[in-house]
């Protein structure tokens, strides 16, 4: 169980509440990221980082893909 509850999807702040819209059509939950919503500048920031780090890696999208895939599954999370 969370520590931290998550905010409602209609109480996300405008500007950062598509992020929590794109998190829900990836991966199926939220959670985190209106978790995150609690503090917008800081949710900004890491979708900034998490976006650099996508564009700028070594790593070819297949072993990416595999990557998430082992650690959803050591997770026990549903991908």
């Amino acid at each position: 169980m969370a520590r931290i509850e998550p905010l409602p999807i209609n109480a996300v702040d405008e500007q950062v509440r598509h992020l929590c819209e794109a998190a829900e059509s990836q991966s199926g939950t939220s959670a985190s990221t209106r978790t995150y919503a609690k503090n917008p500048a800081v949710l900004k920031a890491l979708a900034l980082f998490r976006g650099t780090l996508g564009k700028e890696t070594i790593l070819g999208p297949a072993l990416i893909e595999l990557v998430r895939l082992k650690i959803a599954g050591l997770n026990h999370c549903h991908y």
